[in-house]
């Protein structure tokens, strides 16, 4: 792989790119700083934006709907939704690739996703029955994970290789503490509309005022690939044979993600059924329950990711993150209060941190090809969306066999076999 893909001039007007974009050498060290502040405060907003309602007020909603199936609807709906996100997701790396606007190959798909995917989320607050919310959900997940896809490209396009995994760090980061932001909102506001509506369009203001500034490349000339049948599939997939440090980076990425969200999916409704919090007390305890989480991402992933560009290793942070996240999940499984509960987010948290701080920047370095890095990286991103679709499909079987402990410790199992795939990355230690 190239690893200066698509300079940024000093004098930061925009990059003209021909078509395929060709990078200069030791491009990265001439690139604007300012991408490396916007892109991770732009994802914060998006954070505040997508997890109000995948966390806590699709869940209360569905209780005022329909509270005695509402476990079952939250789980159609979040996969459902999930779907959504893991077609949006490629398409619009590949799509983004493809933008010969003036605005940018990346801006446009962000400020529209950022407008469609509000607009789902205030179909949800207005919907009068289940069926709406899942057309609203899955509307909010294609406009978001559209705005995600352009966004997360815009790493390997404005940020050279010597600064990725500090970058990436902040990126992860801010993806965390977004989580804890949105979560603090949305317990300030009363139930009802105000708390549907008001910390999502927070985020979405954030994201769009971030991005607006930033010197975008621009394409000048139309790619001559055509987009047929085949293209659009291809925005999917990628050959593991000719690429496979890309193969298991993926891999890694999908079973440390699931990891993760094990402990985040189902938590309004475990801390319901497990300790018998009410529906107003809910908000407030998976605020904490996030607090505690970012706490432990905050104090590990900026030094990590300082620490991993420095050393030139990503591998050795990514095991070490597994076996910390292992115990942290283990910890909520086996948790006999609230407050062993946040115990166990915080060194989830500390595990995470460890992953994110590095992992990004690890799928950035094995990428295929830099000219497609948009298309690529929405592949990629398939391993962070998939989790939000299968884990839906599966908690309710495992919850019912095994409790709320056996969907957690699960999750730790996922966190050993993401372990072992990062091991067989060559190109990258």
């Amino acid at each position: 792989m190239d690893e200066n893909p698509h300079p940024v001039p000093t004098d930061g007007g925009p990059t003209a790119v021909a078509a395929p974009p060709t990078p200069a050498p030791g491009a990265g060290t001439l690139r604007s700083r300012y991408p490396q502040v916007a892109v991770p405060l732009a994802i914060l907003g998006f954070s505040i934006a997508l997890v109000p309602p995948l966390v806590v007020t699709i869940a209360l909603r569905l209780r005022e709907l329909d509270l005695d199936n509402a476990a079952a609807d939250l789980g159609l709906i979040l996969g459902v939704g999930a779907v959504f996100s893991l077609i949006a997701n490629p398409l619009a790396g590949r799509f983004s690739d493809r933008t010969t606007s003036r605005l940018g190959m990346r801006k446009p798909w962000i400020f529209s996703g950022a407008a469609v995917g509000y607009a789902g989320i205030v179909v949800i607050a207005f919907a009068p029955n289940v069926p709406l919310v899942l057309v609203g959900w899955s509307i909010a997940q294609v406009g978001l994970n559209f705005a995600l896809a352009a966004l997360v490209a815009m790493l390997p396009d404005q940020v050279g290789p010597e600064r990725r995994g500090r970058t990436a760090s902040f990126i992860s980061l801010a993806q965390n503490v977004g989580g804890v932001a949105a979560t603090f909102l949305v317990q300030l506001f009363p139930s009802g509309l105000v708390q549907y509506l008001v910390p999502s369009l927070i985020g979405v203001v954030l994201m769009v005022v971030m991005v607006a500034p930033v010197k975008d490349r621009v394409r000048t000339e139309r790619t001559r690939e055509p987009f047929g049948p085949r293209a659009l599939l291809g925005s999917f997939v990628f050959d593991p044979r000719k690429n496979p440090d890309f193969g298991w980076a993926w891999l890694t990425r999908f079973f440390l993600t699931t990891t993760q969200f094990t402990a985040t999916s189902y938590l309004t409704y475990f801390l319901i059924a497990q300790f018998g919090v009410s529906d107003a007390e809910a908000p407030t305890l998976v605020f904490q329950a996030i607090l505690a989480n970012a706490v432990g991402i905050v104090l590990v992933a900026p030094l990590l990711g300082w620490l991993s560009d420095r050393l030139r290793r990503r591998k050795p942070f990514v095991i070490v993150s597994a076996a910390i996240a292992i115990v942290g999940l283990t910890v909520i499984a086996l948790a006999p209060s609230i407050e062993v509960v946040l115990l166990g987010e915080l060194v989830l948290g500390a595990g995470l941190g460890a992953f994110f701080a590095v992992e990004l920047a690890l799928i950035a370095d094995v990428l295929p090809s830099s000219d497609t890095a948009g298309k690529d990286l929405g592949v990629a991103n398939l391993a962070q969306s998939l989790p939000q679709s299968l884990i839906p499909v599966a908690a309710p079987g495992l919850i019912a066999a095994f409790g709320y402990p056996g969907l957690f410790l699960s999750g730790a199992l996922l966190g050993v076999l993401g372990a072992i795939s990062v091991t067989r990355v060559k190109q990258v230690r």
